[in-house]
């Protein structure tokens, strides 16, 4: 087992010496500590460049896909496939993605 740093484990007797349970304790100490975790939380926001480099290279491969399948492929929302082609200056004629 890790070792506890001893000013959390005084907090952690503070807060039982208090009468609160391990929830009501471990809720105190991270609203007065802040989230101590090492662990990466989920993060929204833009794509990684890594997405649209390999957006790239699925409409070169094959530039019939649909935005459809482009995105159950990549994991992302229609309209973001959508915008990075037409940023791209991605056009579908024909049932092709061209340039415009």
């Amino acid at each position: 087992m890790s070792e506890i740093p001893i000013h959390i484990r005084l907090c952690i007797l503070y807060e039982f010496q208090l009468g609160n349970n391990a929830a009501a304790a471990a809720r105190n100490i991270c609203a007065a500590l802040g989230d101590m975790s090492l662990e990466d939380r989920p993060k929204s926001g833009r794509p990684l460049e890594s997405d649209i480099e390999r957006l790239k290279v699925l409409i070169e491969d094959n530039p019939q896909l649909t935005t459809r399948e482009l995105s159950a492929m990549l994991g992302c929302n229609q309209s973001t496939i959508d915008r990075h082609l037409h940023e791209m200056g991605k056009v579908n004629k024909l049932e092709t993605w061209v340039l415009h």
